[in-house]
């Protein structure tokens, strides 16, 4: 455990009791690295978290000295003034804490402490407090990101961070920011960097944990330099130390957290998935860090002014989306009627499982065995009631290297008993390229007729690729094509026994259908553009089967975060117009369920709405007859969601809805009686 050495406020410090939000039982922890990646990549996740008093810890890796000089990218006299690579890595501190106490306290010069922490392994970081909430705290390593174009002196030794992860560097100096407490550089070893992430995470005891993308989408593909990422190397060196550490961490006893990837740079590639509120209120924070905010600086080193307000032509800052992006099909109606949740926990998957049929009574989650996964999962129920969960498993080897694959465990209808973690492979295992292998997309699972799992996913390539198992085993990848796809691909088993693919590309949606039931996939493309004013999806869309062999689909629209539907006509074509069903903001894929009875025929829906909270709605299932106008009327619930919600039926044929809280736990609520109108009962933490 860190030893903490505390110093006392300086003169004219105030140490006043917190005026910040109380602290809650969700403890947060991001390993990030640089000072202001959580601003671009994360917020307004970070900013919800804050607000709701979760305690949070951020630990940014690198000093971010760059080439040491605190003055506009697009001064052209700025290469006239001599580098000051402490004083830089200072201004950046100071605009990152000020960003952290305006989003706590609303008072960008509210005090903060700043102390050493001592660790195990000999070593010290910076740590800053902010006594208004001391529960936010801001952990700083200062390792040097020497770039030769920077102007360094030859004796500073050209290291970066993804040299000392893949050991061709033995060790990285630090930097010491202008006005730390720290006194002097060090020297970390790889093994040191990651014992003292692993001593934070036991003191810090996450229930979520977030890091940048590890393995990020390629721009660029030279044959002998390998891929041009479309994010920095820092970030993805840091998300490999990040997840080599939660390994330890849960190895030493730790409980699981639920994990996120955020993507980084490549956000700019994707129709951007904020809405201008959710910018603007993520831009204000950007320009507190910045300096642009117009404030009278106090400081020596007020800010990164190298960004200055900048923050609009970075368009990479205009979204907030994970690199492993969950479904909402993680809800299961078991053989014997009760309801099971599945959701990935700390690389491994923890499923809760209902006391008794319809009780509302669940027990405490189970770990399944094998680690080593990614955290989305597709949960795909087959014909006797037990479950296929397909995933991706990410396999450390030397220098480096990373081997990823796509898994299935499958899990018994009756005796819950599970067989183990099946290799299904990677349709780009043909390269022999482990760097091309890593960019697998998340996969999708669906069981046809005859029991038989169809896995689709991105390939390396941005086309989708699909693998089904037959009776003498897993058949070749098949080819389905389609190119710049989003990765958040979502499968349907029609009544028909037949299976329809849907996903989004730059432009629009895409379906693959079969013609009969062991047919091959046939695409068809510009399926959102049927309706020439709808803008562009942005994430996963979601299929809802309303007829025979007919579909609506559900996404969210570029910018506005609006929910979309579009319905199929009995011919196959779809509608010319898209009904907007408001609920503006949020992020994250849609849920849909439909619930048809003798009397009615409804789709009930549930989201992340632009706080992070739950909402849920009730659509008719069938679209509205010429010139019927209809409203959507959305239902908020207080919990604070880490993932996309999950619906399912009950035994008794009623709606359950389900969310994961960002502390961790399960939140489920019922039906309230037999109409759906009357929407549902209490939301309950399990």
């Amino acid at each position: 455990m860190p030893e903490i050495h505390r110093r006392p406020p300086a003169r004219g410090e105030s140490v006043a009791p917190p005026t910040g939000p109380a602290p809650t039982q969700a403890s947060l922890v991001q390993i990030l690295a640089h000072p202001d990646d959580d601003l671009y990549f994360i917020n307004p996740d970070l900013q919800r978290a804050l607000e709701a008093g979760h305690r949070v810890t951020s630990i940014y890796l690198t000093a971010a000295e760059a080439d040491g000089r605190n003055i506009d990218t697009r001064d052209p006299r700025r290469l006239d003034s001599p580098p000051d690579y402490e004083g830089y890595a200072e201004a950046r501190q100071q605009g990152l804490r000020a960003a952290y106490a305006t989003m706590v306290t609303g008072d960008r010069e509210s005090e903060w402490a700043r102390d050493v922490v001592s660790f195990s392994e000999g070593v010290t970081a910076e740590r800053s407090t902010l006594l208004a909430a001391p529960h936010v705290q801001l952990f700083f390593f200062g390792l040097r990101i020497v770039n030769t174009g920077h102007g360094f002196p030859a004796d500073v030794p050209s290291v970066r961070l993804a040299k000392l992860w893949t050991g061709a560097a033995d060790s990285q100096l630090t930097l010491v920011a202008a006005e730390s407490p720290l006194r002097r550089p060090q020297e970390f070893t790889k093994d040191a960097l990651l014992r003292c992430l692993v001593d934070l995470l036991h003191r810090t005891r996450p229930s979520q944990f977030w890091s940048m993308d590890p393995d990020p989408w390629h721009t660029d593909w030279d044959e002998e330099r390998g891929p041009k990422s479309s994010d920095h190397q820092d970030h993805t060196a840091t998300a490999q130390f990040a997840l080599a550490a939660l390994d330890r961490y849960m190895t030493e006893g730790g409980a699981p957290p639920l994990v996120d990837h955020c993507v980084g740079y490549g956000n700019k590639i994707w129709p951007s998935n904020l809405t201008e509120h959710a910018w603007a209120e993520k831009k204000r924070v950007l320009e507190v860090y910045t300096s642009a905010d117009g404030h009278d600086c106090k400081h020596r080193h007020c800010g990164d002014l190298q960004l200055a307000d900048g923050a609009d032509t970075r368009r990479y800052g205009w979204s907030t989306r994970t690199r492993y992006e969950g479904g909402t099909d993680w809800l299961h109606l078991q053989a014997d009627g009760r309801l099971a949740a599945y959701v990935g926990l700390g690389g491994r998957v923890a499923v809760w499982t209902e006391s008794e049929p319809g009780s509302g009574s669940w027990g405490p989650p189970a770990l399944l065995p094998g680690g080593g996964l990614a955290p989305s999962l597709s949960v795909a129920p087959d014909p006797e009631g037990g479950v296929h969960l397909v995933t991706l498993r990410r396999t450390r080897g030397p220098a480096g290297r990373v081997d990823v694959e796509i898994v299935r465990m499958r899990r018994q209808a009756h005796t819950g008993t599970v067989v183990p973690w099946q290799g299904i492979g990677n349709p780009n295992d043909y390269t022999e390229d482990w760097q091309r292998c890593r960019e697998i997309g998340v996969p999708e699972a669906a069981v046809g007729s005859s029991g038989i799992l169809h896995v689709f996913t991105r390939n390396f390539g941005s086309g989708v690729s699909a693998r089904r198992e037959t009776a003498d085993g897993w058949g070749d990848w098949e080819d389905l094509r389609g190119r710049d796809m989003q990765d958040c691909l979502t499968a349907v088993f029609m009544t028909t026994g037949r299976i329809e693919l849907y996903a989004a590309n730059r432009g629009s949606g895409a379906r693959w259908y079969q013609d009969g039931m062991y047919g091959p996939y046939k695409m068809h493309d510009g399926v959102t553009s049927a309706d020439p004013d709808a803008w562009r999806p942005t994430g996963g869309i979601t299929p809802v089967q309303i007829g025979r062999s007919r579909v609506a689909v559900l996404y969210r629209e570029e910018d506005s975060g609006e929910v979309v539907c579009l319905r199929q006509r009995p011919d196959g074509r779809w509608n010319g117009h898209a009904e907007r069903l408001g609920g503006h903001g949020g992020t994250g894929r849609i849920a849909a369920l439909r619930r048809m009875t003798d009397e009615d025929d409804r789709i009930v829906l549930a989201r992340r709405n632009a706080r992070n909270r739950l909402s849920t709605a009730v659509i008719a299932a069938q679209a509205p007859h010429p010139g019927e106008e209809r409203t959507t009327e959305w239902t908020d619930h207080d919990v604070l969601m880490a993932r996309p919600p999950a619906l399912a039926l009950d035994r008794t044929g009623r709606v359950v809805v389900a969310a994961m809280g960002t502390d961790a736990r399960l939140r489920v609520m019922r039906q309230l009686t037999a109409d759906i109108a009357d929407g549902f009962g209490p939301l309950t933490a399990v």
